[in-house]
C-alpha cells in the first residue's frame, strides 16, 4: 500500500488548530426559523471569534451541506459573504454524513499542496428548512396546459391531474439507487448479521447516558457554542437530549419501523434528525507557531471510501478505518479513544463485529487478519449520534472536535473517527494531540 503523505513540501504536518458547533436541536425548535446558511455562518464567525484570528489569514472555506435549499446552491460562498470575506474562495459539497470530514480533507489537501496556508472546513444543515417540491410529472402536465391550442384541450388536459399529483414532496432521506431508508437499511443489517432488538436498544440506552453524563460534567460546554438564531428573541445553550432515553423501559413503547414481526429497529435505536452545524480551523504546522496558536491535533492519515449498497451498505466505516489504520501504521490497540458515528445501533453492532471478523478481514479487506475487537470504553465515551441526533452534514466534524478535546484533556494521545453514509460510503482519520 502506498504510504500517505500528510505533509507540506516544508515538512509541516496539518494542523487543526480549533473546533466548535452550534448545539443539535430537535427540528422545528430553536433553530426553526434559521437556513442551514444562517447556522454555518453564525459557527464560523464565533470560531473566528475565539482565535481571534483576522480574516485576512483565511484563504479556503469549504462547508458540507446535505439536504440542499434550491435558491442557495453554495452557502459556503453566502457564509463568507455575510462574514465580509468577499475574496475567499468557497465552496460547498455534499457526500452523506461524510461531508463535514470531506470538506476538513479538502481543506487539508489544499494546504498540503501548498495552495492555503489557513482554512476552515464545516458541515450544515437543518431539516426544520427542508424544501418542498412538486414531481417532474406535474411540471410536465403544467407546460403542456399552457402550450394547449384551444380551451377545451386546456381543459383536458386539467382535468387528468390528481390529488396525489398535488401533493408535496419533502426531502428524501432514501439512498437513491437502492430507495432503502436508513432504517430499512438497518433492519437489512440487523437480520443478516443477528442483531437482536435488545441490543440494540441497550446500546441506545448507553449512547444516550453517555452523552447526558458528558453535559453534566461540563465536558462539551467548551466546545458548544450558546447560539442566538433569529428571530433574536430566545438563545439555544446545549443539545437537545432526551433524559427517559437512559432507562430501560423508554424503549419498550416504540414499535419497530418496519411492518415485519421479525424487525427490530425502532425510533429510539436511530438517531433522530436535528439542526446544527460546526466549523473546524486548519493551518500549516508553522502558520499556527507565527499566529501564537496552540493546535488541538494534527491529521496522521486520512480515508474516504466506497462499498457495495445492496448488502452491508452502511460498513463504511470498517472499510475506511482498516485503511486509515494502514497509512498511519498503526493497530487499533495503539488509539486512546475510537469515536464512529451511529448511523443506527444496528449499524455500530455490525461494524464492531466486522472490526473483529477474520473472515471480514480476508474476503473484504485484503488483511490476513481482523482490524481488531473494539474496546468498548474507548468507543464513543461521550455519547453519539444516537443521544446527540443527526444534522448529517456536521455530524462528522461533530464527532472529530469531541474525540480531539477529549485527547487534549487528556494530555495527547491517538484517535481514530470514522462514519458510514447513504451510498455505500466511508470515510475515516486518525488524530494525534501532543
Amino acid at each position: 500500500m502506498a504510504k500517505q503523505n500528510l505533509l507540506t513540501a516544508q515538512g509541516e504536518r496539518v494542523a487543526i488548530v480549533a473546533g466548535l458547533r452550534t448545539p443539535f436541536v430537535h427540528r422545528d425548535t430553536g433553530f426553526k426559523s434559521s437556513y442551514a446558511t444562517d447556522l454555518g455562518t453564525m459557527v464560523t464567525n464565533e470560531l473566528l471569534s475565539r482565535t481571534a484570528l483576522e480574516h485576512h489569514h483565511i484563504e479556503q472555506l469549504v462547508f458540507g451541506q446535505v439536504i440542499q435549499q434550491p435558491d442557495i446552491p453554495n452557502p459556503s460562498r453566502e457564509i463568507a459573504l455575510a462574514l465580509n470575506m468577499p475574496y475567499l474562495q468557497a465552496y460547498t459539497l455534499s457526500s452523506s454524513c461524510l461531508s463535514g470530514l470531506q470538506a476538513l480533507v479538502n481543506v487539508a489537501g489544499s494546504i498540503v499542496s501548498g495552495s492555503i496556508s489557513v482554512g476552515i472546513a464545516g458541515g450544515t444543515d437543518s431539516i426544520s428548512n427542508a424544501p418542498f417540491s412538486i414531481s417532474p410529472r406535474v411540471l410536465h402536465k403544467l407546460k403542456a396546459i399552457f402550450n394547449a391550442p384551444t380551451l377545451d384541450d386546456k381543459y383536458r388536459l386539467f382535468r387528468e391531474f390528481s390529488w396525489r399529483d398535488l401533493k408535496p414532496h419533502g426531502v428524501n432521506l432514501k439512498d437513491y439507487m437502492t430507495q432503502m431508508s436508513v432504517a430499512e437499511i438497518s433492519e437489512q443489517m440487523a437480520q443478516q448479521h443477528h442483531i437482536s432488538r435488545e441490543a440494540q436498544d441497550e446500546y441506545a440506552r448507553y449512547s444516550h447516558e453517555k452523552a447526558q453524563n458528558a453535559w453534566k460534567l461540563g465536558l462539551l460546554k467548551d466546545e458548544v457554542m450558546p447560539s442566538f438564531p433569529r428571530p433574536y428573541s430566545d438563545f439555544v445553550v446545549s443539545d437537545t437530549l432526551i433524559s427517559a432515553a437512559t432507562k430501560s423501559s423508554y424503549y419498550e413503547k416504540f414499535s419497530p419501523l418496519m411492518n415485519k414481526n421479525y424487525a427490530t429497529v425502532t425510533e429510539a435505536n436511530m438517531p433522530r434528525p436535528v439542526d446544527g452545524a460546526a466549523a473546524v480551523l486548519l493551518m500549516r504546522e508553522q502558520k499556527a507557531k507565527e499566529l501564537g496558536l496552540e493546535p488541538l491535533g494534527y491529521i496522521r492519515s486520512y480515508a474516504i471510501t466506497g462499498n457495495d449498497i445492496w448488502q452491508n451498505m452502511f460498513m463504511g466505516a470498517t472499510v475506511a478505518s482498516h485503511l486509515a489504520l494502514d497509512r498511519a501504521n498503526l493497530s487499533l490497540q495503539d488509539l486512546d479513544y475510537i469515536d464512529i458515528h451511529e448511523t443506527s445501533a444496528s449499524q455500530m453492532l455490525v461494524n464492531m463485529k466486522l472490526f473483529g471478523s477474520d473472515d471480514f478481514a480476508k474476503n473484504q479487506l485484503n488483511r490476513t487478519a481482523c482490524i481488531g475487537e473494539i474496546d468498548p470504553a474507548k468507543l464513543n465515551h461521550l455519547g453519539g449520534s444516537i443521544a446527540f441526533g443527526n444534522p448529517r452534514a456536521a455530524t462528522s466534524l461533530r464527532i472529530l472536535i469531541q474525540s480531539l478535546k477529549a485527547l487534549k484533556r487528556k494530555g495527547g494521545g491517538l484517535s481514530l473517527v470514522a462514519s458510514s453514509g447513504l451510498g455505500g460510503l466511508g470515510s475515516a482519520m486518525i488524530l494525534e494531540s501532543e
